[in-house]
This record gives C-alpha cells, sequence and structure tokens, in this order.
C-alpha cells in the first residue's frame, strides 16, 4: 500500500511513500502526513491513494515509509482540493505549497528536532572522567543531556552556548550516544479560550447568608442568564477574586474555559443592519438578469462593466442576499486590504453578523477564527483579497470579482496563480455565478465577453443621474515655459485646491510614488545611490532621514558624501508622497492635510482610521498613492489632481498604457459621488498620448478598440497565450548559463510554433541579491505551450540544469 505524496516544499514533483494499512485505510486527499525527505521528517499533503505501484515505476527505488496520519478530519474538501490539483498544474506550482494556501497560516504543524540520550553515551561519560575520550563539546553536551534525557536540538545549542556542526552530530549518532528524532512541535497559532463563570444549574440562593460582594455576583450573574467573562466581572462589580472562589467552594457557581473569537470588525458602529438603498433602472436590470443566472444549476460567468459610482456594490449586496435566501454561501474577492473592511462593515449592517473576512493584514489569530469560523459554516459570506479564493465555504453559489482588472490579483511569487482565473474555475467547479466587476476591464476580460465567452452587463450611468466629472489635462511643458522651472503643482491645480477648500469640499491629490524624492544623484559623476541587492535606486524618506529601497526593505543613512567619488554635491530628485503632502502644508497652512500610503499605513488599522477620518470630513486634502483611487465613496470630495500621470507609460511592459488607463480612470471616477458635480486635472508632459485623451473622454471602449489592435499586431495577450521564463541565482554567471541553457531547449522543442523573446537581462536585473534573466514565450495554443514546457524541465533534470533556480510564471501580469 501506498500514498502520493505533495510537500510544500517549491518542487514539482510528487513523492510516493510506503504506507501502512492502518493509515492507508484512513487516510484521503487533502490530508496531512508527517513523512521522511532526505535527513529530515517535513509534513505533507496526501494526493492520492495506491494500492500498486505504476508498471513503470523503477524497481530500483527503495521507499521510505509514512510515519504519521496528522488530520483525522478533512480540512480540505475534495472540490477545494480538485482547485489546487487545477492551480498547481496550470501555474507550474508546487502541489503542496498550493495545499499549504488552503489552511490559515501558522497552524500548519513543524516538526522539531529533539535530541535523546541513549545508553552508551552515558557510559561514554561515566568512562571519560578516567578516559578522557570525549571532546570539550561532546562531554557539555552528553553532560547537559543526562540532566535532561531529552531536548530540543535548538534548546541543547542555546544552553551549551556554542555552535556543533553537523559533522560532530553525525560523530555523537556513529557513536550511538544520542539519537535524534523528528517530532511534531505545536500549532505555532490555536484557539483562546477565557476563563467564564456562570450559576450552577439548580442551585438553591434563597435563605443564605451572603457578603455584599457575594451578593452582587449572583444577582448580576441571574440577570446575564449566561456565563460572564471572570475578568469583565470582576472589573464591573469591583470586587475581589475571593468573593468567587468562596461561592464557587459553596457550589453555587461553577468556572469554564469557553473559546472567544479575535473578530477583525470588533468596534464598528452601525452593526444593528440596514435596508437595501433606492434602485436604479440599470441595476434592477442587472439584478433581474444576474438572479436567474444563479437560481440555474449550471456555471455562468458574468462582466459587469459599470462607470465608477454606478452602484455595483447594491448589485453585489443584492446578488448575496438572494443567494443566501437559497441556501448558497457567497465569496467576494478584492484588490486591496484597505478596502475589505470598509466592504465587510456595509455588508454586516446590512446582513449581520454571518461575514467573515480574510487578508494578510489580519493577525494571525484573527485569520486562524475566522478560517474555521468558515469551516464551521458559521460565516456564509467571506470578504478577502487574493488568497481568499481559497476559503473553505461549501455550496458556493455566487463568487464576485471586484476591480477584476487589479494586477493585485496576480501573485508575484511561488504559487503564481491569478486569483480571478482561479475564481472563475472554482466557480465552475461548484456550478456558481462569477461576476468580474469593473469599469475598466481588463483587455482580456473585455474580449472575452465580447466574443461571447461571459455574459455581459453594462450599466453606464451613475445613481441619481449624477454626471461624471469633468477631466482636463494639464500640459505640464507649457508649465515650465511660462515659470521656468519644475514644480509640482501646476497653476490650474493650486487654484482649484483653493477653491474647493473655500467651499469647504475635499481634494484627493494622488502620485503613485511613496518617499519623499525618488533618487539622489551626484552632480559631479553622475552616479545614482542604488541599492546594494537591487539594481534600482534608493528612495529618500525624509520622516526616517534614510534611504530606502522599496523592493527589498534595506535602508541606509543619507551620506553627506558621494560614495563613488566622494562629492558633496548630492542631488534630491524627483518627489514621492512624502513631498506632496510637506508641500501642500506649506500652500495651504490652514487645511487639514493627510497622506495614505504604505509608510502611514503600516500599523493596524492605520489605513481605516485614516480613511475614516477623511469620510466624516475631519481631514480636507488627501494625498496618497494608488490605495485613495479604487472603490472609495467620498461624497464631499470634488476635486481629484493627479500627479506625474504618464510615469507609467514608459516602463518596459506591454501593459504600460492598459495599467495607466486603468489607474487614471479609477482616480478620475473618485470625485463628484455626491450633490456636488467633480472635476479632475490630469498633470502631463504628453497630453496627446492616446492613454490619456481617452481617460480624459471616459471613453473606455475607444481605448480597447485601439489597445486590441496594437495587442493583435504584436501577438500579445488575449491573441497568444504568454509565459515568462525566469532564471534566478547570487551568481551573475550561474544565472546566464542557465537560461542559455535552458533557452537552447526551449527553442529546440518550440521551433516554428511559437515565438520567443530572449534570453536576456531582466528589466528589473537585480532584485534580492538575485541576478535574473528571462525568456518570453508566445504560443497560440495554451495546450501545446505547457506540454513545452513540461517537457523541457523534464530535459533540464537530465540534463542536471538546476530547475529550482529556474522559475515559470504563466500568464504574467508583469515582465519587469
Amino acid at each position: 500500500m501506498f500514498l502520493e505524496v505533495a510537500l510544500p516544499l517549491p518542487l514539482l514533483q510528487t513523492f510516493t511513500y510506503r504506507c501502512p494499512p492502518a493509515i492507508f485505510h484512513q487516510a484521503q486527499p487533502g490530508q496531512r502526513v508527517l513523512a521522511p525527505f532526505q535527513n529530515r521528517k517535513i509534513i505533507g499533503f496526501v494526493v492520492r491513494r495506491l494500492e500498486h505501484l505504476p508498471e513503470d515505476f523503477p524497481a530500483s527505488v527503495a521507499l521510505k515509509e509514512v510515519v504519521e496520519l496528522i488530520d483525522r478530519s478533512i480540512l480540505i474538501s475534495a472540490e477545494l482540493f480538485q482547485l489546487a490539483e487545477w492551480v498547481a498544474d496550470y501555474y507550474f506550482a508546487s502541489k503542496g505549497e498550493v495545499l499549504r494556501a488552503c489552511l490559515p497560516p501558522k497552524t500548519n504543524l513543524r516538526t522539531q528536532k529533539s535530541v535523546v540520550l541513549m545508553q552508551a553515551g552515558l557510559d561514554a561519560l561515566e568512562r571519560d572522567e578516567q578516559t578522557a575520550e570525549l571532546s570539550l563539546k561532546e562531554r557539555q553536551l552528553l553532560q547537559i543531556l543526562s540532566e535532561h534525557e531529552s531536548m530540543e536540538l535548538k534548546q541543547l545549542v542555546q544552553r551549551a552556548g556554542f555552535e556543533v556542526s553537523e559533522r560532530n552530530w553525525r560523530s555523537l549518532v556513529a557513536n550511538q550516544w544520542v539519537q535524534i528524532q523528528h517530532q511534531l512541535a505545536e500549532p505555532t497559532v490555536t484557539p483562546r479560550f477565557q476563563k467564564s463563570v456562570a450559576l450552577r444549574a439548580g442551585a438553591t440562593l434563597e435563605a443564605l447568608k451572603l457578603t455584599a460582594q457575594q451578593s452582587k455576583v449572583l444577582q448580576s450573574l441571574k440577570e446575564r442568564q449566561g456565563p460572564a467573562p471572570v475578568s469583565a466581572l470582576l472589573e464591573e462589580l469591583s470586587i475581589s477574586a475571593s468573593a468567587l472562589n468562596s461561592l464557587q467552594r459553596r457550589g453555587l457557581i461553577v468556572f469554564s474555559q469557553e473559546e472567544i473569537r479575535r473578530d477583525p470588525l470588533r468596534g464598528l458602529a452601525g452593526l444593528s443592519g440596514s435596508g437595501p438603498r433606492p434602485h436604479t433602472a440599470e441595476q434592477l436590470s442587472v439584478i433581474r438578469e444576474l438572479v436567474e443566472a444563479l437560481s440555474s444549476a449550471f456555471f455562468v460567468p458574468a462582466l459587469l462593466h459599470g462607470v465608477t459610482g454606478s452602484g455595483k456594490t447594491e448589485v453585489y449586496l443584492c446578488l448575496i442576499e438572494a443567494a443566501l435566501k437559497r441556501g448558497k454561501t457567497s465569496l467576494m474577492l478584492m484588490p486591496e486590504i484597505g478596502l475589505t473592511p470598509r466592504v465587510a462593515e456595509e455588508f454586516r449592517q446590512r446582513l449581520g453578523r454571518g461575514i467573515a473576512i480574510l487578508h494578510s493584514g489580519l493577525s494571525d489569530g484573527e485569520r486562524f477564527d475566522e478560517w474555521w469560523r468558515i469551516k464551521r459554516g458559521e460565516a456564509r459570506v467571506v470578504v478577502g483579497t487574493r488568497s481568499a479564493v481559497f476559503a473553505p465555504l461549501e455550496n458556493l453559489g455566487l463568487i464576485v470579482v471586484d476591480e477584476e482588472h487589479d494586477p493585485s490579483y496576480k501573485q508575484q511569487e511561488s504559487p503564481r496563480y491569478h486569483a480571478r482565473d482561479t475564481a472563475l474555475v472554482r466557480g465552475k467547479l461548484a456550478k456558481a455565478l462569477v461576476l468580474l466587476g469593473s469599469a475598466t476591464p481588463a483587455v482580456e476580460t473585455f474580449h472575452n465577453a465580447r466574443s461571447g465567452k461571459y455574459r455581459y452587463l453594462r450599466m453606464v450611468s451613475r445613481v441619481q443621474s449624477r454626471p461624471l466629472p469633468e477631466v482636463t489635462l494639464v500640459d505640464m511643458r507649457e508649465e515650465f515655459k511660462a515659470s521656468g522651472k519644475t514644480t509640482i503643482f501646476s497653476d490650474a491645480l493650486q487654484a482649484q485646491v483653493e477653491q474647493r477648500l473655500e467651499r469647504k469640499e475635499q481634494v484627493l491629490i494622488l502620485l503613485n510614488r511613496r518617499g519623499f524624492s525618488a533618487s539622489v544623484l551626484c552632480r559631479s559623476c553622475g552616479q545614482n545611490i542604488q541599492c546594494r541587492n537591487c539594481s534600482i535606486s534608493l528612495t529618500f524618506h525624509r520622516a526616517a532621514n534614510r534611504l530606502v529601497c522599496h523592493y527589498c526593505s534595506y535602508e541606509q543613512r543619507v551620506p553627506k558624501l558621494c560614495p563613488r567619488c566622494s562629492s558633496e554635491h548630492l542631488y534630491f530628485q524627483g518627489q514621492g508622497t512624502e513631498k506632496v503632502e510637506a508641500l501642500l502644508e506649506k500652500l495651504f497652512p490652514q487645511a487639514r492635510i493627510a497622506r495614505l500610503d504604505r509608510d502611514t499605513a503600516r500599523k493596524k488599522n492605520a489605513h481605516a482610521t485614516i480613511l475614516r477620518s477623511f469620510q466624516k470630513g475631519e481631514t480636507e486634502v488627501l494625498t496618497g498613492t494608488q490605495m485613495i483611487s479604487k472603490g472609495h465613496d467620498f461624497h464631499n470630495v470634488t476635486l481629484a489632481g493627479i500627479l506625474s500621470a504618464d510615469s507609467s507609460l514608459s516602463f518596459p511592459d506591454f501593459r504600460c498604457a492598459e495599467r495607466t488607463f486603468h489607474l487614471l480612470s479609477q482616480m478620475s471616477g473618485r470625485p463628484g459621488r455626491g450633490k456636488l458635480p467633480g472635476q479632475v486635472l490630469i498633470q502631463t508632459f504628453h497630453p496627446e498620448h492616446y492613454c490619456l485623451k481617452l481617460v480624459a473622454q471616459h471613453d473606455y471602449e475607444g481605448f480597447f478598440d485601439k489597445e486590441i489592435r496594437f495587442r493583435q499586431m504584436m501577438h500579445y495577450p488575449p491573441f497568444t497565450s504568454l509565459a515568462n521564463i525566469l532564471a534566478r541565482d547570487r551568481n551573475l554567471d550561474k544565472a546566464a548559463r542557465l537560461i542559455t541553457a535552458f533557452g537552447k531547449i526551449v527553442k529546440t522543442l518550440a521551433a516554428g510554433q511559437m515565438r520567443l523573446l530572449g534570453p536576456t537581462l531582466s528589466p528589473l536585473a537585480k532584485l534580492k541579491s538575485e541576478h535574473r534573466f528571462q525568456l518570453l514565450i508566445k504560443a497560440k495554443s495554451r495546450l501545446q505551450l505547457r506540454d513545452m514546457l513540461k517537457q523541457s524541465f523534464k530535459l533540464a533534470e537530465k540534463e542536471g540544469l538546476e530547475t529550482s533556480k529556474i522559475h515559470i510564471d504563466i500568464d504574467p501580469q508583469s515582465i519587469m
């Protein structure tokens, strides 16, 4: 009897183990087992049970045996397991890593090494007093173990106070003085319990002699009609614990340990529930059609293309209500962590407390509790970011992917899945309605809708027939001619901000770059101060007075002299949100100004606090990165200013125009969502660019028509399938040789069938101390591309290439 096991390591293969009958008959796909791997034991996932080995299985391979079945229940459902298999196969990802993503973090059990003292070790320690056969290190280790018999290896080394080499351990084990065992450690996150107290059932309270404190306790518990947290009760009644202990001894109350939920939405106001808003004719038509699709027993993919402010969120809510009435669960994906609390708060007001949220910004304990609420069926609606696509929902009827065009849905490290496409596959497995929502759909998504692959629904008007904001392109070349210098704010934008502040209206200012200055340049030798780990300039952050890398987080002090030529002529060039905030405070000293970017939102709930303050009108001007551009509904915002709007158009990536259009269009949708009309000023040095012109006209279809012709002419998606092969190594020559060797294999197999660009240095040639080379592959057939890549990997392994350093990105969202 055998088990095929997937290990949570960056390996594409699975492993076959012998399996004792007791484990074999209980093991199910998705359950965890403890299995030996190399010189350690590791926790893997059962893929399938095998009663016989395949006929082509090498007879010379000596199989190891599974040690232990960890899970007694099934944590990963059959449907979720099937989805994980698809993700691993389609994206060339480790099946074990994908299955691990289906479980909450830090609940995955880990193994730890323990050192056990054997009898031979005790004997050697006794003999050593006469023979001195032990080295100093060996003697000390055995002496420590003689006091404890067994210790965790890390604790033993820490107690000894010196490093123990692998050679030392081998010697101790070879002499049979110690034995090293792999044991399961406790999970790092567990349920939280609190001590509670309640009246004992059947206790007689009449005619008892009680102290004043005891009487207060019994009266309070009687009014509560249920358990009360001990700590809260002591504080509320201002009593000591002795009063409770004496009542327990008299048999009047009982203590218990109760599990408490770590609620990520605790403290939110207005949780009593609210009804639906009035619907526009467009909303009613869309809801009617989608509820009909929801009621069918078929997979229905649909695109809801609605302008900003058209009421897409209300449509989502109505569909979730309809799904719940039909006994179905719902999943809603959001692109930003900062958006999920606001949406979850709105959903909870409408739907009650059966809402769970999942994203990486929660504490480990909160994610653990939310995951188990979903698994137990206590939460039937999940709102979350990318990883929530693996939420353990049963009987799934609806999946909503809001802002489906957003690139953050694609994970950049293994497993490199796209949450939108994974949601579509999950919906197909569950026979659910999958609704993709956006004001500016991804080019591939809109193409699928036009070709009939997705159902297409359009909402062209804002709620209450509010007009879309007027968008003006400000030519910064003319500003430079007029002033003779480069300015951050044009005269037009500065004047408009001043007007809005006088009228007690609010303003948003977007600059999609954080920090104070983009780089530091030496005017003597022309050297940019770069990150030592990445081929990227360091950004100056004035508040911290540090130069910081936004890719690997390396930071250093600001030098007084150039590191290359020792010149003192260092020039801080470019700007970021920190400089914009400082300039706004200088220009408008009476205004209440806030900034929202990754620097200001580092602390837990800081993001929500800044947005809530702006929502309440406590701040008048909010500046920030793309975090302020998505999904926000501020009714008093009448002006949006966009700085350096064309900076992303020069990126060496075929999606740069699309990304720019999405960002500017989303930001242009923030003003004018209340009773007052909105205005947008876009500052640019290229006002003639078609992307910016079409943003100003709110013309998505016009942009799509231009972009799709470019994609077809240059053989880019959706007309081809794309794969980016990345070779990474800390040694430049090794990385170059690896991509060259793998490229030769690919060119041989792809000859005449696919287009290859490269191999070449990646635009970001070095990241996190690794040199990067890439090879871009365009194929008309997705199936042929996958088959070719599988064959290439097999040949590469036969030739002895380090395939662990070759990374495949299927459907890349960035080729930087």
